[in-house]
């Protein structure tokens, strides 16, 4: 059974082979599709494609479905619009996959034939396994804790058709690739979902060893002895309100064991964040189970760079960590000094994530001498408040690692914008008491998500390129506008892999 919903596997159609009772056709709304290509998918359900088209318009939005009855091999067809040609782009094929996908699950289908022919002449690269994606993400549904609903499908089995079967053939190599970071993406949603009385630092880190084994990695768990030891002070202080007390989790894959150039990737696991002494307000309280997506993601790449065999050194870090209210929980007020010397004044509990970044960041320079240095984490309202929910906030001390990061996040749809690191901004956390303050202070929003970049920035060298992706604002979907709708969406994984990809990987 597929842990978190319905599985989508796809395969070509076996010479002879029946073909489905069920007829999915991708089709553009504007211009119409050639006569040509509708007479071809015709043959299969006995003109429907034809007579439904001439009973109702395509709908112009992406993702619109119009099915009927057929008289022919397939007995219903369902047609997708894929919007207007000339705008179309890769995510909308994967919003229009999510549709077809979301109508089958309600259907109760298990099998069903896609006709791509109108895919492969969409003139969009990879246009196939765009849709099996699609398709693989809106079939997550996170139901680990429920009673199994009747009838509905376990896995659904989508065979490919064409006119020309060379170009199922071309289609399936990267549908299997495009699906294997799918089903990544899928296990850091599913990760993300899992809630504080289930998920703590020590059962990630339980997680962690388990996909270590079943994907070849080296894992190593860092607690409180080793933390205290490597005077990791910011991810002790953060964690010791808590039962469980927090720890360090590394994940080491090596594709290109005599390359010298390492990746490594920090990710913000806060298990459970009532924001401390400085408390949040109960308002959405049961979403900060999803405070650990940053490292949700970073487990998540490391599985999908595994299974893809990547050409890479990569080391994932998740600094995992609940921040409890207790007699032991960390103070406003306290002074800390972190992994690096560093002194922190705490000004508030509620800005935790950075200082558990500060010791990874620090652990990750120290023992591990990455040539590239990026973090993940849910970690600022205030970049969806400049953002809004169409981009991840980006801060960076390499154009060059910057450019490569967008470009991987346009190619992905999972899009960054990147913010300033000016030292203008060094105002806000400057500390009258310590070396710097953790935050610009109770109620100061000015350049909120900057505040978080540059506290971090202050612990990484220069000459180490270095990225910030804060993914607060995309780390969830609320409106269910995306293809995996309401839930964790697992941003990060897809870009991250298409990141290493273009850096060699």
């Amino acid at each position: 059974m597929h842990p978190n919903g319905t599985a989508f596997t796809f395969a070509a159609a076996e010479k002879g082979a029946t073909i489905p009772t069920t007829l999915i056709v991708p089709l553009f709304a504007k211009p119409q599709s050639p006569l040509e290509l509708v007479a071809r998918v015709d043959r299969l359900c006995g003109d429907a494609v034809t007579n439904l088209l001439a009973a109702q318009s395509l709908g112009d939005k992406v993702g619109q479905l119009a099915h009927t009855t057929a008289s022919g091999a397939c007995r219903r067809v369902l047609l997708v619009s894929l919007g207007d040609a000339a705008k179309l782009e890769p995510h909308h094929v994967r919003q229009a996959a999510a549709a077809a996908a979301r109508w089958l699950v309600s259907e109760k289908i298990t099998s069903v034939a896609l006709w791509i022919d109108t895919l492969t002449g969409a003139g969009i690269d990879q246009a196939v396994a765009e849709w099996a994606h699609g398709m693989a993400v809106a079939g997550f549904k996170f139901a680990a804790y429920r009673k199994p609903e009747d009838g509905v499908p376990r896995k659904i089995t989508v065979q490919l058709r064409a006119s020309d079967g060379g170009h199922v053939q071309r289609a399936l190599a990267s549908v299997k690739e495009l699906t294997t970071i799918a089903d990544s993406v899928n296990y850091a949603r599913g990760l993300a979902h899992q809630p504080a009385n289930v998920c703590n630092p020590a059962t990630l880190a339980d997680e962690a060893r388990r996909l270590a084994k079943a994907a070849r990695l080296k894992c190593t768990v860092l607690g409180p002895p080793q933390l205290r030891a490597l005077k990791m002070n910011g991810l002790l202080a953060v964690g010791q309100g808590a039962l469980h007390p927090a720890c360090l989790i590394q994940l080491e894959y090596r594709g290109a064991p005599k390359a010298r150039a390492t990746t490594v990737l920090v990710g913000k696991a806060i298990t459970f964040d009532t924001g401390g002494y400085s408390i949040k307000p109960s308002a959405g309280l049961e979403w900060l189970k999803f405070d650990k997506c940053g490292g949700a993601a970073v487990l998540g790449v490391l599985r999908a760079a595994a299974a893809l065999k990547l050409h890479c050194n990569l080391v994932g870090l998740v600094a995992a960590a609940e921040n409890a209210i207790s007699e032991r929980a960390y103070r406003p007020g306290d002074i800390l000094t972190l992994m690096s010397g560093k002194t922190v004044e705490v000004n508030n509990t509620d800005a935790e994530g950075r200082l558990i970044l500060a010791d990874a960041l620090t652990y990750a320079q120290q023992k591990l001498k990455p040539t590239t240095l990026i973090d993940l984490a849910t970690l600022t309202g205030g970049v969806g408040v400049a953002l809004g929910k169409a981009a991840a906030g980006l801060m960076c001390n390499d154009d060059a690692l910057a450019a490569d990061l967008g470009e991987a996040g346009r190619r992905t749809h999972e899009r960054l914008w990147r913010l300033p690191l000016w030292d203008d901004y060094r105002e806000l956390i400057k500390s009258t008491e310590a070396d710097i303050k953790n935050s610009a202070g109770a109620g100061k929003r000015d350049a909120h998500a900057i505040v978080g970049g540059m506290f971090l920035k202050e612990f990484v060298a220069d000459d180490i390129p270095w990225a910030h992706l804060d993914i607060a604002a995309v780390a969830t979907d609320e409106n269910g506008t995306g293809p995996g709708g309401k839930n964790a969406t697992g941003f990060g994984v897809r870009l991250l892999i298409e990141f290493l990809r273009r850096r060699g990987g």
